[in-house]
């Protein structure tokens, strides 16, 4: 059987250490492996020893599931998962061969005759980003499955793209509570928001740089932002900390758009960047025991919704509840409530009602239970649809 050339993606190299990864590669053997985009990769290369790394991992992790994943570390023994192959610093060009061939154990699919891997995005593998058309369809036309639980399955299954993991918190206790905020100001989403507000103080668009050259463009004045990174790049820059790794530019009008970049709806971008860095947490400063009156609807048809949205929303337009009561009365993770705050919270569609000084709080009867009806198969084929079909708040080329 012809050997089989491994594509491999890096993440968190500058072009001096690509540079020299890519002299090592190769040595390691005529055509074991190659260096390919992030989202045509079957492998991914990432140190985790400095201070980016252990975000880099999971955030690469949680992007693509099923990819294995070769780390290099000095101090072995994490193994976060079965499909994590950890090699001991310094690399050699044996301990490296032997990684590839356990990563070739691992891919899922089986080689074609042509000694190629397939593209990894017509590897479906279970991935959220790409189920495929043919099953959404049979389990459309299939009436054995209850449309409930498969509703519920595949919104399981987003679940993670926009609130995260993060367990339930005892907000009783202060160390616990500590862990549902973080500082928009330190992520992508509060850069951007400087950004948009930059632009409208100058009356031009705003640039923003990463260590590639030009990310975004951002014109409030027609309501678009421009974006030359992938969707997974985009979401995995946002959910990391910016560290200085990204810089505000001004964007002369008659300059030129960024090769490739494609058009979307400012709000949109506002708000995933939101979900992003919140991940199922709260700005810092937000009260847990102030109710929350909706102020106007986010369009959730066309923003992407997080488990549960409609349900907090129509609690919130209707009682005067706080985060801690919203939960307690939906019987919901603490993550769906917290990560559709801080997205409507971003947009200015929610505030927090602050009690008069002395004003004791007032006793909130809860509200009745909101049930989640029973879908419509029109609904699970939209859900479908916005699995498998462009983002509607992508407005195309004028």
């Amino acid at each position: 059987m012809a050997a089989t050339t491994l594509r491999l993606c890096h993440s968190g190299m500058d072009n001096r250490a690509l540079y020299a990864f890519e002299i090592f590669l190769s040595r390691v053997g005529p055509g074991a492996c190659r260096i390919a985009a992030e989202d045509a990769a079957d492998v991914a290369f990432i140190d985790v020893d400095n201070d980016l790394g252990p975000y880099l991992l999971a955030g690469h992790r949680m992007l693509y599931p099923t990819r294995p994943l070769i780390v290099t570390t000095q101090t072995p023994g994490r193994q976060p998962d079965p499909l994590t192959v950890e090699v001991t610093k310094p690399v050699g060009l044996a301990a490296f061969s032997a990684a590839l061939e356990k990563v070739r154990s691992l891919l899922p699919a089986r080689l074609p005759e042509g000694g190629e891997l397939p593209d990894a995005a017509d590897e479906r593998a279970g991935t959220v980003d790409s189920i495929p058309d043919e099953s959404a369809l049979d389990a459309l036309r299939d009436p054995a499955p209850n449309p409930t639980n498969l509703l519920r399955c595949i919104e399981a299954r987003m679940a993670t793209l926009h609130v995260g993991s993060l367990p339930d918190a005892d907000l009783d206790d202060p160390v616990s509570r500590a862990t549902v905020f973080y500082a928009p100001e330190h992520f992508l989403q509060g850069l951007v928001a400087r950004a948009i507000a930059h632009a409208r103080e100058i009356g031009r668009p705003v640039r923003i740089d990463d260590a590639d050259g030009a990310a975004l463009v951002l014109d409030p004045r027609a309501g678009q932002a421009w974006t030359a990174r992938s969707p997974n790049a985009l979401r995995a820059l946002a959910q990391l900390p910016t560290r200085g790794t990204l810089r505000m530019a001004s964007q002369t009008p008659d300059a030129a758009l960024p090769e490739g970049a494609h058009p979307r709806q400012l709000e949109g971008l506002e708000w995933d960047l939101a979900l992003w860095a919140s991940r199922g947490r709260l700005p810092r400063g937000t009260s847990l025991e102030h109710p929350i009156r909706l102020k106007s609807w986010p369009n959730l048809t066309r923003f992407a919704a997080p488990p549960e949205a409609m349900r907090i929303a129509g609690l919130w337009s209707r009682s005067s509840l706080s985060l801690r009561d919203t939960v307690r009365s939906l019987g919901v993770p603490q993550r769906y409530v917290f990560a559709f705050y801080s997205a409507c919270s971003a947009l200015g569609h929610v505030e927090q009602i602050a009690p008069a000084p002395g004003e004791p709080r007032a006793a909130l009867a809860p509200p009745a239970a909101v049930p989640m009806a029973p879908p419509s198969r029109g609904r699970i084929k939209r859900l479908f649809g916005k699995l498998l079909g462009p983002r509607q708040d992508e407005p195309g080329p004028n």
